[in-house]
């Protein structure tokens, strides 16, 4: 019982998450964002990780205001484990910012308030 109530929550995170890239989709889903010239924002956490699960209605703010502008990914590294290599992350939640052009521009460890990123985007332009 106890093993149903953990994992099950942890399923439908999986499921369910949206905009969710993993191994294989994340370099797809980033050529597609520079062709249509828009900035990203890449969230490298795991699910069922607090402070990522925190980030969780932050990312979703992010996409409602600045629908068309910005892509915002999540990037679980239980699934894609190359990806902490690949943007040398060492800690999760990691916030990994690129221009239109996929050269990064920021970086932000730790939960990450709605508010201290806006900044970040205005500073990029958006």
């Amino acid at each position: 019982m106890i093993v149903r109530l953990l994992v099950v929550p942890i399923l439908v995170g999986i499921l369910f998450s949206p905009a969710c890239s993993n191994a294989g989709n994340l370099e797809d889903d980033l050529a597609k964002a520079r062709a249509q010239g828009k900035i990203v924002m890449i969230e490298i956490g795991s699910v069922g990780c607090i402070p990522c699960e925190r980030m969780k209605p932050v990312m979703e703010k992010l996409r409602t205001n600045y629908q068309g502008k910005l892509e915002v990914f999540f990037v679980d590294v239980k699934k894609d484990r190359d990806a902490s290599r690949r943007y040398g992350v060492f800690i999760i939640p990691t916030q990994v910012f690129l221009d239109k052009n996929g050269k990064e521009f920021s970086r932000h460890v730790g939960y990450y308030p709605f508010e201290e990123i806006v900044p970040v985007l205005k500073k990029a332009g958006l």
